[in-house]
C-alpha cells in the first residue's frame, strides 16, 4: 500500500512539472519581444596615449634673502600676490649705511687730492732730472710717492662704490615676475645676511609637470622615433578626479639623460601655458602623452555595460537572442569607446532598447530607437530614479544589471 501511495505521488509531481513548463513556454512565446537597435564594431585610427600622474611646479622658484644684515622698517607687497621683477619689497634700516657712504666719499675725495698733488710733483721734477737740476734718485722718490697716491685713492673709489652697493641691498626687490608667498618676517625684525629666508617668489606662467615614465615606454618612444613614425610628443593635462580636460597643449622640455637604477624610469618635465595663471605649483594631475596614430575597434560607448564584474556588450545571436560579450576596453574618444580586445570588426552590438536586459532574452532588431514602455502600453512601466548614482543597477534608459561604463 505505502509503494502505491508513493508511485502515485510521483506521478502527480510528474504531471504538475510538465503542466507548468507548458504554461512557462506558453507565456514566453506570448510575450512580445523587447525592442532593440544594434550598431557595427567600427575601425577607427586613434591617437596612442599614455596617461601619467604628475606634480606640477614653478617654471622659477626664488627665495628672496636679504644681503647685508638689519633691521626690517618696511614691508612693501600684499602676501600672495602677483609682483614685478624690481619691485620693492622690504627695506632696512640704512641710516649706518648712509653713514659708511658719506665717509667712504670723504676718503674717495682725500685720496684723490693727495694723488693730484703728488703727480703734478712728479711732472715737475722728471724734467728737472733730465736737466739735472735733481737726482735720478730724487726723481724716483717722487713718482714712486705719486703711484703709491694713485693706488690709495683707487682703493677709495672701491670702498665708496663698496658702500653704495651695500645701501642699495637695505631695499629689497623682488627678483623676478611672479607669486609672492607670505612673509616669514615682520617690521622690526632683524635679519643676517643670506641666513634668513623671508619669502618666495614662483614664476608659474608657463608651468612645468614632472613625471616619470619607464624604460619599457622610453623603448617604445624612441623606436617609433627611428622608425619616423614619430616626429614629436604632445602633451594635454586632465585635472582633478572628474579628469577635467585643460585647453593648452604642452611641450616636451626635457628628459633626464639616465634610468633611475632603483625605479628603472626616467624623469620627464612637460611645459604648459597658463595664461590665467589658475595651474598652481604642487597639484597632482594627469599627463596624457600622445605619440602618433594606430588603427583600433570603437563602439558606441553606450553600448559597454558593467557585466560579470567587468565590461560586456550585449550582441543579439541567430534566434534573435540577447548575448553577452566580456570585452576589454581602452580610451574613451568622443562617445565612442576603444575595444582593445573582445570583438571583431563588423560585429553588431546593441545600443538602445537594453530595458530588464538578459543574458538568453529574445528580442527584436529594429531600426528606429526603441520606445520606453509607459503606463497603459501593455508593459510595466519602470519607476523613476531620481538619484542614478544610488542605483548601480539600472542604467539611464531603467536597464539593469547593464549599467554603462564609466
Amino acid at each position: 500500500m505505502p509503494k502505491l501511495l508513493s508511485a502515485l505521488g510521483l506521478i502527480c509531481l510528474c504531471g504538475l512539472t510538465f503542466m507548468l513548463n507548458a504554461c512557462s513556454n506558453n507565456k514566453e512565446q506570448d510575450s512580445p519581444a523587447m525592442q532593440v537597435v544594434v550598431a557595427p564594431v567600427e575601425e577607427a585610427e586613434i591617437p596612442i596615449e599614455a596617461s601619467f600622474s604628475a606634480t606640477l611646479s614653478a617654471k622659477e622658484t626664488v627665495e628672496v634673502r636679504a644681503k647685508i644684515s638689519g633691521y626690517i622698517t618696511e614691508k612693501l607687497f600684499k602676501e600672495g600676490a602677483m609682483v614685478q621683477e624690481g619691485e620693492v619689497l622690504y627695506r632696512l634700516d640704512d641710516r649706518d649705511l648712509k653713514a659708511a657712504l658719506e665717509t667712504a666719499k670723504a676718503n674717495a675725495a682725500k685720496a684723490k687730492s693727495a694723488w693730484e698733488n703728488d703727480e703734478r710733483t712728479a711732472q715737475r721734477y722728471i724734467p728737472l732730472a733730465k736737466s739735472g737740476a735733481v737726482s735720478m734718485q730724487e726723481r724716483d722718490v717722487v713718482v714712486s710717492r705719486a703711484e703709491e697716491s694713485l693706488a690709495y685713492y683707487k682703493a677709495a673709489q672701491a670702498d665708496e662704490e663698496k658702500a653704495l652697493v651695500n645701501l642699495s641691498y637695505a631695499t629689497i626687490t623682488a627678483p623676478i615676475s611672479g607669486y609672492i608667498t607670505r612673509s616669514n618676517v615682520e617690521v622690526g625684525s632683524y635679519v643676517g645676511a643670506g641666513s634668513q629666508l623671508l619669502t618666495t617668489v614662483y614664476k608659474i606662467d608657463p608651468i612645468r609637470a614632472e613625471f616619470s615614465i619607464t624604460d619599457k615606454e622610453y623603448l617604445e618612444y624612441l623606436s617609433r622615433f627611428q622608425e619616423d613614425k614619430l616626429q614629436e610628443v604632445k602633451f594635454r593635462l586632465e585635472l582633478g578626479d572628474d579628469r577635467y580636460p585643460y585647453p593648452y597643449e604642452g611641450r616636451l622640455e626635457m628628459a633626464d639623460p639616465i634610468v633611475g637604477s632603483n625605479t628603472n624610469t626616467i624623469g620627464v618635465r612637460a611645459e604648459f601655458p597658463n595664461p590665467s595663471r589658475k595651474l598652481r605649483p604642487g597639484l597632482y594631475v594627469n599627463v596624457i602623452g600622445q605619440s602618433g596614430t594606430k588603427e583600433a575597434l570603437t563602439v558606441p560607448e553606450v553600448a559597454v555595460m558593467d557585466f560579470g564584474g567587468g565590461k560586456a556588450v550585449f550582441t543579439v545571436d541567430a534566434e534573435n537572442r540577447l548575448v553577452p560579450v566580456p570585452v576589454q576596453i581602452g580610451n574613451l574618444i568622443g562617445d565612442r569607446r576603444v575595444i582593445n580586445k573582445g570583438l571583431s570588426k563588423g560585429q553588431q552590438v546593441v545600443i538602445e532598447g537594453l530595458v530588464n536586459a538578459q543574458p538568453n532574452m529574445k528580442v527584436e532588431v529594429v531600426t528606429a530607437p526603441a520606445a520606453l514602455p509607459t503606463p497603459g502600453n501593455g508593459q510595466n512601466a519602470t519607476p523613476p530614479v531620481e538619484n542614478p548614482d544610488e542605483n548601480t543597477g539600472a542604467d539611464s534608459t531603467g536597464a539593469v544589471n547593464a549599467a554603462p561604463a564609466a
